[in-house]
């Protein structure tokens, strides 16, 4: 976000319907949503879908937004968990015919996870975290949360979020040596 500009005086000029405020928030945060969407639904086009809807849903609501102390980036990324949520329920009813879009999908992941593991890999070690570890490793370092915004959005306070972060952490490890030991070791 531009260091010049306060956090509750962009929000309150996207309020008023300034074209340049909201083309500043939808900039700063449409890729993050994008990836927050691609690695849950893990597809591109679900993904893009998701994040124009997001930003559709953020200038339907932006005159009734508060600021209660939470950045508008953590009330985006709680109508894109909102929306994919939306999504994933609606593929487990409707189940895909192929899975060869899965692994054709392009623009994933964040460099510093890609550069960890292939993007399979990644994905089947964070499917076997549990949903909260997951979650806090997605938040804090694909989209770039502040352990505060974390917790905000998860609901629970700074020092669990870093425990669980800790333990997320060292079960990736686990599951990433397990998964490629000649790479660790």
């Amino acid at each position: 976000m531009n260091a010049t500009v306060p956090h509750h005086d962009l929000v309150r000029r996207a309020q008023a319907a300034d074209p340049h405020a909201i083309t500043t928030i939808y900039e700063h945060y449409a890729p993050g949503i994008f990836r927050y969407a691609y690695y849950r639904v893990g597809d591109v086009e679900q993904a893009r879908d998701i994040q124009s809807e997001v930003f559709l849903r953020m200038l339907e609501g932006l005159g009734r937004y508060e600021d209660r102390g939470w950045s508008i980036g953590a009330w985006l990324y709680r109508i894109a968990h909102a929306r994919t949520v939306d999504v994933l329920r609606h593929r487990d009813r409707h189940p895909a015919t192929s899975l060869d879009e899965w692994d054709a999908a392009v623009d994933g992941p964040d460099e510093s996870l890609a550069g960890m593991a292939d993007q399979s890999t990644l994905k089947r070690a964070l499917a076997q975290l549990c949903p909260a570890q997951r979650r806090v490793l997605l938040l804090r370092h694909v989209y770039g949360l502040t352990l505060d915004e974390t917790a905000r959005q998860l609901g629970r306070t700074v020092g669990s979020i870093k425990a669980l972060q800790h333990r997320a952490h060292e079960r990736m490890t686990q599951l990433l040596q397990a998964e490629e030991p000649e790479r660790f070791g």
